[in-house]
């Protein structure tokens, strides 16, 4: 079984991160039940589908020249 690390957000989602693959999917590509062998918790950030999106910096640079 491949190992995932749960890390639980702020806004309450959960995402799943892959520590380790095993030997089956390095050599069949096909994802087996995961096992949780960590839990994180990052509530100070949400998760990247709550986080509002930022401008890029290049996008002030393009405002003040096209005004």
């Amino acid at each position: 079984m491949c190992s995932y690390q749960q890390v639980e957000f702020r806004c309450g989602h959960a995402r799943y991160i892959v520590k380790a693959w095993c030997t089956a999917y390095e050599t069949t590509h096909k994802r087996c039940p995961p096992l949780v062998v960590a839990i994180d918790f990052r509530l100070d950030e949400q998760c990247g589908d709550c986080r509002p999106l930022d401008p890029p910096t290049w996008w002030n640079v393009y405002a003040q020249n096209s005004g």
